[in-house]
């Protein structure tokens, strides 16, 4: 005899004490799994979960740094392709501000890491105060070299913040502050050159070594230019016509360079530390002008290993820019100081 009351399943879970336990189950783990759901421990195919407390590391974006903007915006002059290189270029902000070379170090002072530092007293000129490369010799290699440098300081502050380091920039030798200015540059980790102008004409700046002056009056103007000019690497030669024709004028000159130790940039003759100059941009050249000029370099980098190309300050700005488009696809092409083009 059964006594009165609910009916009870075989398995006694229906009705009684088996199925409340049940039911206490099924309500354990449901909210079990809202509460893994909710706070993100159960993955949303629902097939990881950790328990409380067990925090899984998420990915984190890597960080992203910029260099701060200069009031004046940002410049065409940049140094580094839009598309990967085979090698690294130190990516910079041209700035664009009329500043003294005091006035653009303590603003915009570098980083002192990248500042070129002087070599050992006993290396030559041309040597210590180059800027080393670590480029092979037997890649293809492209020089770019700034020239007229220091009379517009817009032009000269664009050039020495915006260009690579590797770009090796030229300072007029009548140049307001040149001295500062060559420290400027190198703080900023170019190697610096002085303009020489050897007349071309008639009218020839007043700066200008000329064939009417003679050699001694000649190398005594050279000695106050140079003399103005510390931490120098070389000189780059502008104009040089007249000269050309005229050895006993010229030879003099060089000889002075050579004693001196200084590298002699876009001189076309051969002599020890002078290398020529494969194209010279004219002032104010268009932007297609410039690109023209920059394949051309490019295309001798290929069939000969090594060219340089000249520019003046003023064309600078898009001097880079259409370095950048040239490079791609050519990235085998390797920009360096143009000391490293210069044989003994």
């Amino acid at each position: 005899m059964h006594s009165p009351g609910s009916p009870q399943s075989t398995f006694g879970l229906l009705g009684g004490p088996g199925f409340l336990l049940v039911c206490v189950l099924i309500v354990g783990i449901c909210g079990m799994l809202a509460y893994l759901a909710l706070t993100g421990h159960l993955s949303s195919a629902g097939q990881t979960i950790s328990l409380p407390g067990a925090e899984v590391p998420q990915a984190q974006a890597p960080a992203q740094t910029s260099a701060p903007t200069p009031p004046g915006g940002l410049a065409d002059l940049k140094s580094m392709p839009a598309v990967p290189v085979a090698k690294d270029l130190t990516v910079s902000v041209a700035i664009e501000e009329d500043l003294s070379p005091t006035e653009l170090l303590a603003k915009y002072p570098p980083d002192p890491s990248v500042a070129l530092p002087a070599g050992t007293a006993d290396l030559p000129a041309w040597k210590r105060f180059r800027r080393d490369s670590t480029v092979s010799a037997q890649a293809p290699r492209v020089a770019l070299v700034i020239i007229g440098l220091g009379h517009d300081r817009i032009d000269t502050v664009r050039a020495i913040t915006g260009a690579p380091p590797e770009a090796s920039l030229s300072f007029s030798g009548d140049a307001a502050d040149l001295a500062d200015w060559i420290a400027a540059a190198r703080a900023y980790g170019h190697e610096a050159l002085l303009d020489l102008q050897l007349q071309s004409d008639n009218s020839e700046p007043e700066d200008s070594l000329t064939l009417q002056l003679g050699p001694q009056e000649n190398l005594r103007r050279l000695d106050e230019m140079l003399a103005q000019a510390p931490m120098i690497a070389g000189v780059a030669i502008k104009g040089g016509d007249s000269f050309l024709g005229d050895a006993a004028a010229l030879q003099p000159l060089l000889r002075h360079l050579q004693v001196k130790q200084l590298a002699v940039i876009g001189l076309p003759i051969t002599a020890p530390l002078t290398i020529a100059a494969d194209q010279t941009v004219a002032s104010r050249a268009s932007e297609s002008d410039i690109d023209a000029s920059i394949q051309s370099v490019m295309t001798l980098a290929h069939r000969r290993g090594a060219a340089v190309g000249i520019i003046e300050a003023a064309d600078a700005a898009s001097l880079f820019p259409a370095w950048n488009r040239a490079l791609v696809g050519h990235d085998e092409i390797s920009l360096v100081p143009v000391s490293a083009l210069v044989e003994e």
